[in-house]
C-alpha cells in the first residue's frame, strides 16, 4: 500500500488493511518504515471473493483518497471447485 507519512500508525494500517480481511500483523520493515511509502499487512482474505486493487481511504478532517494494494505469494484458487493449488 502507498500510502502518506500520517497514515502509518499501526491502528490506522489496521483499519485499511480491514477493506480488504482480517488484518492479522504488519511486518518488521513496515513498522520501522524501511520501505519508504509502502507499507506491508499480512491479511486474511476469503480468495472465493473478488480480491480489489485499489482501497478507498477516508478520515475525518481530510479528503478521502484511494490506496493501490498489491498482493503477494497469492496462492492458485479453482473458482470451479473452491480448492487451493490449481485453476480451471
Amino acid at each position: 500500500m502507498h500510502l502518506p507519512q500520517e497514515y502509518w500508525q499501526y491502528q490506522t494500517l489496521f483499519e485499511i488493511a480491514l477493506g480488504l480481511g482480517t488484518p492479522l500483523v504488519i511486518d518488521d520493515a513496515t513498522q520501522a518504515r524501511l520501505f519508504g511509502l509502502y507499507a506491508r499487512v499480512l491479511v486474511d482474505v476469503d480468495l472465493s471473493l473478488e480480491l480489489f486493487d485499489l482501497v478507498i481511504v477516508e478520515r475525518e478532517g481530510y479528503a478521502f483518497f484511494f490506496v493501490e494494494v498489491q498482493y503477494e505469494r497469492q496462492p492458485a484458487y479453482c473458482s470451479h471447485c473452491k480448492l487451493l493449488g490449481h485453476t480451471i
